[in-house]
């Protein structure tokens, strides 16, 4: 029987209850404290299950004979840990690298971008809100990254949130203090929406943004001026998310009408869309779009813009 199918006994085993695993502990360690074979115990159980997961990902068939034979799988278990009670310690060695593996290869894979291929920028304004969890954790789920253009006096709390987006390869931008409209209020009073929001940001991940997005994306001279040699981020789509407030009207504004090097304008403060968001995710990726960050975007495209509302190729 060869190691995965043990692997697979051992799932057996531990789901019909099987001891036998901890009385190998015993065996191997009889001077050991039993607080210490519980431990070791669970801690197999946990790594046998991430396996089991994982194996369940990439569709064992029902019909495998070893699991059609579970009671089989069991006892034949059983004989074997009894006979040599090192047979469980040489498993979980191999499960514990098969788990770094997995780590490394299927939680940690590294994003790769190609130049030459379709990539758009989906960018998120107005957080960081409570709702701004789900966005994270959807876009972590398929490893894809988005640029969240956040108020600065919502930054506050919300430190340990950005820095996971950071971490996750998310950007982070400047979408001023208090979502003023920067062509209503004087130049001073846009260079301190500004400088308050960048504070904020480099309080919380240790960076300034790169990019600004003006409030309701109106600006003029002053705001031109106050952003210095920081780009302006506009957008190409604009799904009107925040007004309608339907997830159907904004997948209408995107499906059959993006395009290669679109900046897409949505709100994560919109729960119908951090509810929904991995539906667009999925789509984007099936359509062949690379979702990048702005700086990614503008990089690869080589934009020079002061104002960007898109990338072509």
């Amino acid at each position: 029987m060869n190691m995965r199918k043990l692997r697979i006994g051992l799932m057996q085993g531990f789901m019909a209850g099987n001891l036998v695993i901890l009385l190998a502990f015993s065996m191997l360690s009889p001077h050991a404290q039993p607080h210490r074979f519980h431990r070791n115990f669970i801690q197999v159980r946990s790594e046998v299950l991430v396996i089991d997961r994982a194996l369940n990902k990439i569709n064992q068939p029902d019909d495998s004979p070893i699991l059609a034979q579970p009671l089989i799988v069991k006892q034949w278990l059983n004989r074997q840990v009894l006979k040599n009670p090192s047979l469980i310690l040489s498993v979980y060695h191999e499960i514990k690298e098969e788990e770094r593996l997995l780590q490394e290869t299927l939680i940690n894979k590294p994003r790769v971008i190609d130049p030459n291929q379709p990539m758009i920028a989906l960018t998120f304004d107005d957080g960081p809100r409570p709702s701004t969890e789900k966005v994270y954790a959807a876009l972590k789920k398929h490893n894809v990254v988005a640029t969240f253009f956040v108020i600065g006096m919502y930054v506050y709390g919300k430190s340990e949130l950005l820095q996971r987006l950071v971490e996750q390869g998310n950007e982070i931008g400047n979408h001023s203090w208090s979502h003023l409209n920067f062509r209503d209020i004087s130049h001073e009073e846009v260079v301190s929406q500004i400088v308050r929001t960048d504070a904020a940001i480099e309080r919380a991940i240790g960076v300034k943004p790169r990019f600004v997005r003006p409030p309701m994306g109106l600006f003029d001279t002053n705001v031109r001026l106050a952003v210095g040699d920081r780009q302006i981020a506009m957008w190409s789509i604009d799904t009107l998310d925040w007004k309608h407030k339907n997830w159907g009207k904004t997948m209408d504004a995107i499906v059959g009408k993006v395009r290669d090097g679109d900046i897409i304008l949505i709100h994560d403060l919109v729960d119908s869309t951090a509810n929904n968001i991995e539906e667009l995710i999925i789509y984007l990726k099936e359509e062949g779009y690379q979702l990048v960050t702005m700086s990614e975007l503008v990089k690869y495209r080589s934009v020079q813009e002061k104002v960007v509302r898109f990338a072509r190729p």
